[in-house]
């Protein structure tokens, strides 16, 4: 990764370290979790028993923890680069499993069955730079990444949260992720938008399954 790529990175992480540190996260968990529910009902619906589960920037780890009650849960993760997020994920869940890193220089022991990830793929400068990890390194064949946007082309009222946050973010289309999503390797592509309302975008969703 170039130092360009690290750069937005780092600004990225010291924005979330610090919404983490005034509990804007929960408010962040609130605001998702129909959305990430929507897409823990479609990614979980083909997953054999006892899968394995990554969280990519997981925050404060709820969504781990969300995963982790499935009875066919065998092992859950969350990564995040955010210092407060991991370590209020660690007092929440003392036994549970969560690393501060960067996804782009983090690579997990073994191979999973899900990755989910939730606003995060859009704060890196090179989207495909990820994807491409996440497919050779991370996913099991067979397995599947899906992930949610609320930052892209359709959902205009999003344009000016680059501006807002000061941050370099990559705004892509629906098509644009789909393409990127097919052109990484992922098979079985597929794009919704999740909670669309007159006038509002909803979440969209991309998800994709590794076929090797």
């Amino acid at each position: 990764m170039n130092n360009n790529q690290n750069a937005n990175n780092n600004s990225a992480i010291k924005i979330f370290d610090l919404w983490a540190q005034k509990g804007k996260d929960e408010g962040m968990a609130k605001t998702h979790e129909s959305s990430v529910d929507e897409m823990l009902r479609f990614s979980m619906k083909g997953l054999k028993k006892d899968f394995k589960f990554i969280d990519a920037g997981c925050g404060n780890g709820w969504v781990v923890r969300k995963v982790k009650e499935k009875q066919n849960c065998n092992y859950a993760i969350g990564i995040d680069g955010a210092g407060t997020m991991i370590k209020k994920a660690k007092e929440v869940d003392p036994l549970g499993q969560y690393i501060c890193a960067e996804l782009s220089d983090w690579k997990p022991e073994s191979k999973v069955d899900l990755v989910h990830t939730m606003e995060v793929l859009y704060y890196f400068k090179d989207p495909m730079s990820i994807l491409k990890k996440i497919y050779s390194d991370w996913i099991l064949s067979g397995g599947r990444l899906i992930c949610g946007l609320d930052y892209y082309f359709e959902n205009i009222e999003s344009h000016s949260w680059q501006k807002d946050l000061g941050v370099v973010m990559t705004l892509l289309s629906k098509r644009e992720w789909s393409e990127a999503f097919v052109k990484t390797g992922f098979k079985k592509v597929e794009t919704w938008i999740y909670q669309s309302k007159k006038n509002k975008n909803g979440t969209l969703i991309v998800t994709g399954v590794v076929k090797k």
